[in-house]
C-alpha cells in the first residue's frame, strides 16, 4: 500500500497504538522500516517498508500460504475442502463489503 501514518497502520491492523509504537521500534531497528518525513505535514512521519522489509513480508505470506496449503491437503478431505471453499468465498465477500465500509 505504501507509506502510512501510524494511525492507520494501527487502525488497519486492529492494534493500540502503544503496541504498534514498541513494534515499530523493533522493525526500524531491525532495519526493516523506516519512518520517512510526511510530504503533506513535515510534523509527521509515515511507516514505509524497506527493500528488506518487503523482502521479509512476501516470505512470510509464502510460508503461511504454503503451510495452510498443506495442511489442507493432508489434513481435509474432498467435501472438507469444498465446504472450505465455499466459505471463504462467502468470507472475501464480507470482507470486502467491510473494507468498503470502512472507506466511507
Amino acid at each position: 500500500q505504501g507509506p502510512m501514518s501510524a494511525v492507520t497502520l494501527a487502525r488497519g491492523e486492529g492494534l493500540q497504538p502503544q503496541s504498534l509504537s514498541r513494534l515499530l521500534v523493533r522493525l526500524e531497528d531491525a532495519a526493516l522500516i523506516e519512518r520517512p518525513t510526511d510530504p503533506a505535514d513535515r510534523r509527521r512521519q509515515l511507516i514505509a517498508l524497506t527493500d528488506g522489509g518487503a523482502t521479509a513480508l512476501h516470505r512470510a505470506i509464502a510460508r503461511r500460504r504454503q503451510w495452510l496449503a498443506d495442511a489442507m491437503s493432508s489434513q481435509l478431505n474432498d467435501a472438507d475442502r469444498r465446504t472450505l471453499l465455499a466459505a471463504s468465498d462467502v468470507m472475501l465477500r464480507l470482507a470486502g463489503e467491510t473494507q468498503e465500509d470502512d472507506h466511507e
